[in-house]
């Protein structure tokens, strides 16, 4: 099963999808996507790892790319949660010298690398962002960001078993059914 949680900024989306991945598997890998860049984004790592501490995950911390090591053979069983795809995105398409890479070929290789990933597990768990929907049209950078996290999450929305988008804590279903 493949799912994916979407919401706003501090909504829920990570706590419902850590519980979700609880839910499905005994043996859970949680792949964290966020860099360690500046003291907001260090809080925040903080809070994200203090959070799932009593959930018993395995967790393999990477930014850029989905793909590493091999996973596990106990993966097969397993459920591999994903958090999340903005600053997965974010760190595939802005470089640390401030370039900007091409985000057709981004899209394109992270939604394979996610294929790839979502074939080795048993259960997948992605949180996803809800963004672009805010009335707001940007044109630089930021704009080719929204685009690209939107795009992405209508991808894995495509695969999913069961989308999910969490509104001030509340879980509400948009594909499938509720766990």
């Amino acid at each position: 099963m493949i799912a994916l949680v979407t919401g706003g900024a501090a909504s829920g989306k990570s706590a419902y999808a850590e519980q979700l991945a609880c839910d499905l598997s005994p043996v859970r890998t949680y792949l964290a996507t966020m860099a360690p860049g500046g003291e907001e984004a260090q809080t925040r790592i903080d809070r994200h790892r203090a959070q799932r501490a009593g959930g018993h995950f395995a967790t393999i911390e990477r930014t850029g790319t989905l793909l590493g090591e091999a996973p596990t053979p106990q993966a097969a069983s397993g459920v591999l949660l994903l958090d999340d795809v903005g600053n997965l995105v974010s760190n595939a398409l802005f470089g640390a010298d401030g370039s900007v890479a091409d985000a057709g070929m981004v899209l394109d290789r992270l939604d394979a690398e996610f294929a790839q990933l979502a074939g080795a597990y048993a259960h997948v768990v992605v949180v996803g962002n809800e963004v672009g929907s805010d009335g707001v049209f940007f044109t630089d950078e930021n704009g080719t960001w929204v685009r690209l996290v939107g795009s992405l999450c209508c991808r894995i929305a495509a695969r999913s078993d069961m989308v999910v988008e969490v509104v001030a804590g509340v879980p509400y279903a948009a594909k499938g059914t509720l766990r």
